[in-house]
């Protein structure tokens, strides 16, 4: 296709620095098309410039083509160059980034607060912080999370608001049937938080049952069984890891630092960052380098916006985690998890 770059463009790409930060192609009526970030941005910026790029993808092909103007953020940090590319494209929702936007469509959900609670998949927007749980990748996920709450909790899985008739689920061991039997509704009430507890990334005790059916299966040379016993057990730790990690993040104090170094150290709390120590001492706050840009709009409140923000912090922490450690709480030195 036709690239031809618009002058402008290579002009302030020479410009920039070749350092941390964000980078924004606009359109005409400078609207941002793109957001993205590098720790080298001259650098990064010059690799869509170059003429006949056809390794480019056609959808950052036809972008180039359509920019008219190049503004960029210079950050002190690879982290903070990160945070603030999905802070803007959460807020201005360029046409040509994708990723960072997909949080609207992944998976949510929620404990019901009906008379035998069930978990139901949601739209993330609609709840508050406190009860939505996420984001997972698809629907699918979600029917894994349901099918190890019903074999090893007996937490109910269908989705009437309030059932009244006795189900083959129950029959096969996996619902305590709250619906068709009064005395198991205390026992029910306990499975309840121990779902709660294990969307939070607490083990309710559900690896200790597997690892006891494992064995089971073992002296029983059922060992196919026993491979999909694993299975669950491999599921259960890393949703376990991950879950606790996006549940405190959003209630408590995480401190970041550098293993080697005293600095830079990031301080969140509730999932906002509050502050950054830098390399030579000085504390940076949020907002002091985004005079270009309001960032007003950006509605941290949408649980969403929080449960991505949590995923984006877990994912660079297990890149960088030989240079890097955290702690949560105040009371908690950096590298306790």
């Amino acid at each position: 296709m036709n690239t031809k770059i618009h002058t402008a463009l290579k002009k302030a790409q020479r410009l920039m620095p070749n350092s941390p930060g964000v980078y924004l192609f606009l359109d005409s009526a400078e609207r941002p098309l793109y957001i993205g970030k590098s720790v080298r941005i001259k650098q990064r910026v010059a690799s869509y410039l170059r003429s006949n790029n056809m390794d480019m993808e056609e959808r950052l092909q036809r972008m180039v083509h359509e920019a008219r103007s190049l503004r960029h953020i210079e950050t002190e940090t690879e982290l903070l160059a990160l945070l603030l590319e999905d802070a803007l494209i959460k807020k201005y929702l360029p046409i040509y980034n994708i990723k960072q936007k997909q949080f609207r469509d992944y998976q949510y959900v929620r404990i019901t607060d009906e008379v035998y609670p069930r978990m139901q998949r949601i739209d993330g927007s609609t709840h508050s912080d406190s009860d939505i749980y996420g984001p997972f990748k698809d629907r699918f996920f979600v029917e894994r999370l349901q099918e190890i709450f019903a074999r090893y909790l007996a937490f109910r899985s269908c989705h009437d608001s309030h059932p009244t008739k006795r189900c083959i689920e129950l029959d096969i061991g996996h619902c305590l049937g709250p619906c068709v039997l009064p005395e198991v509704h205390n026992n029910y009430a306990l499975i309840t938080t121990d779902v709660i507890r294990f969307l939070r990334g607490e083990d309710p005790g559900i690896t200790a049952k597997i690892e006891t059916e494992i064995n089971k299966s073992i002296e029983d040379l059922r060992f196919e069984h026993a491979q999909r016993l694993r299975d669950d057990l491999i599921f259960c730790d890393s949703f376990f890891n991950r879950q606790r990690f996006n549940h405190r993040f959003r209630i408590d104090k995480l401190i970041i630092s550098p293993k080697t170094a005293k600095s830079p150290v990031y301080e969140f709390e509730k999932g906002a960052l509050r502050e950054v120590v830098l390399k030579d001492g000085r504390i940076s706050h949020p907002g002091e380098q985004l005079d270009l840009f309001d960032l007003s709009l950006v509605q941290e409140d949408d649980p969403r916006f929080l449960l991505d923000r949590a995923n984006l912090v877990y994912n660079w922490l297990n890149k960088n985690k030989r240079e890097t450690v955290y702690g949560f709480g105040s009371s908690e030195s950096p590298g306790s998890k």
